[in-house]
């Protein structure tokens, strides 16, 4: 993608497409993040990312190990124990549970009301909340983080919405361990210094956006949703902030606003063109309408 004659042109495998603005919403998770993990290409068992994994029947009376607890680590552990494998999640650090319902109302409802409150008493009312909620989970080995919730999203880090798997682990059917120290032929050891052997591991380490493939950095707008520098680049993101509020919510709210901008954009552009002749306001009418 590059600048063309105040617009830009977008090069795909089969077209060039010109375009006046440019949307990018390919979302955070394009590409799979694979981590160098200490001696990996040892363990002989099978080996893939969690964008590979489709189902848990392949899994069968296995012993799994599953890299990494965000939310793709936590449901992909829980449907190996519901299909019949027996799953170990490796937590590298601390993590925030959160249940999808707090006392009968949606968790995302629960953060919207909360909201203007002050962050620090958020982060001090949240965990005492949760453990009545959820129970102390640091005596199945999950530790909860120092930053507070509210600070971790704000860094890009979305806690863990429980649709079952604490109580997977709380009745057994998965295990928890700590940071892996390395893998072996026929399994890992752990920070612990506690070996165990797998059948095999699955990576639930991540994924990046992959958007900086194809879009320069001088036409990177820096943030989601309408900035000023998305506004004078005419080049948006969408869905590349992952509020406490909900993914989906914030995608709605920043589609909305992009579309206004790019109008405003657009209309401000045609205002600026001279008057020469019959076709320039038989153009500037179709932007407008097509922009409409």
């Amino acid at each position: 993608m590059h600048r063309d004659q105040g617009g830009y042109l977008v090069e795909t495998e089969t077209d060039t497409l010109p375009a006046r603005h440019v949307v990018i919403a390919t979302g955070n998770n394009a590409e799979p993040v694979i981590p160098s993990l200490p001696a990996i290409e040892a363990f002989n068992g099978r080996r893939l990312h969690s964008a590979d994994y489709t189902e848990a029947a392949s899994f069968d009376s296995q012993s799994v190990l599953v890299v990494g607890m965000g939310n793709t680590g936590a449901e992909i552990a829980l449907d190996l124990a519901e299909g019949g494998a027996r799953p170990t999640l490796s937590v590298r650090r601390g993590v925030h549970i959160v249940p999808r319902q707090l006392f009968g109302i949606p968790i995302q409802m629960i953060a919207l009301a909360s909201r203007p409150m002050p962050r620090a008493l958020n982060d001090r009312l949240f965990p005492i909340i949760l453990d009545v909620a959820l129970g102390r989970l640091g005596t199945y080995g999950i530790v909860r983080p120092k930053q507070g919730i509210l600070e971790q999203v704000e860094a890009g880090r979305i806690p863990v919405i429980d649709v079952g798997t604490v109580w997977a682990i709380k009745s057994g059917g998965i295990k928890v361990a700590p940071d892996i120290e390395c893998f072996t032929t026929r399994g890992a050891i752990f920070v612990d210094g506690r070996p165990a052997e797998f059948d095999s591991v699955i990576l639930a380490t991540g994924y990046r956006p992959g958007f900086e493939k194809f879009l320069p950095v001088d036409l990177r707008p820096g943030k989601s949703g309408v900035t000023r520098q998305a506004s004078e680049l005419g080049v948006y993101l969408v869905g590349f902030h992952n509020p406490v509020t909900g993914l989906l919510r914030e995608i709605g709210r920043e589609a909305v606003a992009v579309s206004a901008g790019s109008l405003k954009r657009t209309r401000a552009s045609a205002a600026l063109w001279p008057r020469r002749s019959g076709c320039d306001l038989a153009i500037r009418r179709q932007i407008f309408e097509a922009s409409s």
